[in-house]
């Protein structure tokens, strides 16, 4: 958020909602912006559609499609008062109207924090949810809850829920007023030719009374507990069951090249025993295998031998599946993490009211 006070005199001039004039303003807020939104709108949609069909449908890929829809609302809110001011023309050279004012707070600020702490959050829960399906057994009353259609449902809701009313607040930080101002940027000519500036409606803002009076108490407490709350703690819980997903995950495959190990050496003793059984004919002609004097009972070889997956020390097909997604998630968790924890330095409360106070 850029927010410019500007005098051209000592004398006191309210604040006035001003736009970024920096070089690389325009080609990042008017163009690349907007590319990354329409990239962005067009690759979710599609994750999403092939999330939701319905042979496919299924807790995880509930959450996921949830995640996508936050991630994508969070860059696409913004874009609407980006093209209107950096992509079409040069309004950004000029105030901003006083009608673009609360809208420009909403959509560049409100709403973006509100779908962000909800994707933080989201992602907390794809974590724990893929946790409880890994690590608990299925005769858990967890599983039974957080693994069901249902019980994602009610995660969902209540996440959208939690992430709004932490940031309802922000709502009653502003008071907006419309002021006459002359235009920095338009002019006119009267019939004498001489030129005189466009006066236009811009924005004042300023802190709300109650605001004003407890500034450096509310802007600690509102950022100190968006630093807890949609930093510190997601991302170490993150850490925790991470942590504990690859230590499931490497026990299992421990267990399962134990398992295809023994079962390939059944499969040999059992191609062995065959061989050495086999006698000719007319000793032991009509007996079953199982009535020779040194033979036990065993498994056939198909029903002992493994499959050519097992043998390669690879889970079955579900488990495969299974393992992949356990995988993905623990990939994308991994890159969460590198984006989230440098930027619970910056909602730091000493340099965002820093910041605020210019």
């Amino acid at each position: 958020m850029d927010v410019n006070m500007q005098s051209n005199d000592t004398a006191y001039v309210p604040p006035l909602l001003h736009l970024d004039w920096s070089r690389s303003a325009v080609p990042i807020n008017g163009f690349l912006m907007p590319l990354i939104a329409v990239v962005t709108t067009v690759n979710n949609a599609l994750v999403f559609a092939v999330l939701m069909h319905r042979q496919i449908r299924s807790p995880t890929n509930s959450l996921l499609a949830a995640l996508a829809v936050s991630d994508t609302l969070t860059i696409v809110c913004p874009v609407p008062f980006f093209v209107h001011f950096y992509t079409v023309g040069q309004r950004y050279l000029d105030w901003v109207p006083y009608c673009w004012c609360f809208a420009y707070f909403a959509l560049t600020d409100y709403l973006p924090t509100v779908f962000h702490t909800a994707s933080i959050w989201l992602t907390v829960s794809l974590a724990a949810q893929r946790y409880v399906y890994v690590c608990c057994s299925v005769e858990s009353p967890v599983r039974r809850r957080l693994c069901t259609m249902r019980g994602v449902l009610v995660v969902i809701i209540g996440v959208y829920v939690a992430a709004a009313a932490s940031h309802v607040c922000r709502l009653g930080e502003l008071t907006f007023s419309p002021v006459r101002v002359p235009s920095l940027v338009n002019s006119t000519f009267r019939y004498d030719n001489r030129s005189a500036a466009v006066e236009m409606t811009a924005c004042k803002y300023e802190l709300t009374p109650f605001v004003a009076r407890h500034e450096t108490l509310y802007f600690n407490v509102y950022y100190w507990s968006r630093v807890l709350l949609i930093h510190v703690i997601p991302c170490s819980a993150l850490v925790f069951l991470n942590s504990g997903l690859i230590r499931t995950m490497r026990a299992a495959h421990r267990r399962r090249c134990q398992m295809t190990s023994r079962r390939a050496t059944a499969s040999t003793l059992c191609r062995m025993t065959i061989t050495v059984t086999e006698a000719p004919a007319s000793e032991y002609e009509m007996q079953p295998l199982t009535s020779l004097p040194y033979v036990r009972e065993l498994p056939t070889a198909a029903a002992v031998a493994p499959s050519p997956r097992q043998h390669a020390g690879l889970p079955v097909s579900v488990d495969d599946s299974s393992t992949r997604s356990t995988m993905m998630l623990v990939i994308v968790v991994g890159v969460f993490l590198l984006v989230e924890v440098p930027l619970s330095k910056y909602y730091c409360p000493s340099t965002t009211i820093r910041d605020l106070r210019g």
